[in-house]
């Protein structure tokens, strides 16, 4: 993990999630690309005059120094004798544009936002910065909840159906923090009918193969309903430090983040959610 975006609007949440990621990512060889995007009042063409563009120039100016100033003052919270590599930016954009424009210009391998505390993942995600980028965006993303703390990463829950041949690189940034914090992968799959198919079996062990050298179990639950499913899991297990969920082309991403079902579960209020994402 070389280039981890940190996307900031001086949120109590957002700067969570960057506390998060420094304890998650503490002594490793990499570097915090720290983001704040800032917007100026627009204003219509036809009433645009000279007046008009030294005040948009004067407003510009502003936001960019409120910006700079931002970041310095959370520079300043973070613990100095860490010797943590950070770069700063103050972008003029859309926060969307700005982190796909970041991925390719600074080759980003994983991007770590905030979300706002509510009474479910819908409301987390759909119509928000983080729902917008995760749709919009093949990186990794990890959202951390606003109530959630750092501690070591002793297990992770990686829900699945066995339904798609994954690559080894699909699961590759899961891989990687199982091995730097050697954390045990808990594969989890929810039982929907009497036993697995050919297919699914094939998929399965080829999972396997992935996590050959991590300590790692496999544990399937009954349960028609797959988003209660996890959120039993969990709570049963007590100790999941975080959830990897494959996103792109994963019907069980969107069944649990975009339905209305999900204003039921709970277990995203305080464990962080690691998204991968799959090409096929």
């Amino acid at each position: 993990m070389k280039n981890i975006l940190l996307p900031t609007d001086f949120s109590n949440n957002s700067f969570n999630a960057i506390k998060y990621a420094l304890g998650l990512f503490k002594g490793k060889d990499c570097t915090f690309h720290l983001l704040n995007v800032f917007k100026i009042p627009y204003m219509p063409d036809e009433s645009f005059s000279e007046n008009d563009a030294r005040e948009l120039a004067m407003m510009d100016s502003e936001a960019y120094e409120s910006s700079q100033k931002g970041l310095s003052e959370i520079i300043d919270k973070i613990d100095k004798e860490t010797n943590y590599n950070f770069k700063l930016y103050s972008v003029y954009n859309s926060l969307t544009d700005s982190i796909k424009q970041f991925i390719k210009k600074e080759d980003i391998d994983l991007i770590v936002m905030g979300t706002k505390g509510a009474t479910g993942a819908k409301e987390i995600f759909v119509g928000s910065n983080t729902g917008d980028v995760l749709e919009k965006t093949d990186t990794v993303l990890l959202v951390v909840p606003e109530d959630a703390e750092f501690k070591e990463l002793s297990e992770i829950t990686f829900p699945t159906d066995f339904r798609i041949p994954y690559e080894e690189k699909d699961l590759e940034t899961l891989i990687n923090l199982a091995k730097q914090n050697h954390s045990s992968v808990r594969i989890l799959y929810v039982k929907d009918k009497v036993k697995i198919d050919e297919k699914q079996e094939k998929n399965k062990k080829t999972i396997e193969s992935y996590f050959n050298k991590i300590d790692h179990t496999f544990h399937t639950v009954t349960n028609a309903d797959f988003e209660a499913a996890i959120s039993s899991f969990t709570k049963s297990k007590g100790n999941i430090d975080m959830i990897a969920i494959v996103a792109r082309h994963h019907n069980i991403f969107y069944r649990i983040f975009f339905t209305p079902k999900s204003e039921r579960l709970c277990f995203h209020t305080k464990i962080p959610l690691l998204v991968l994402h799959s090409e096929k």
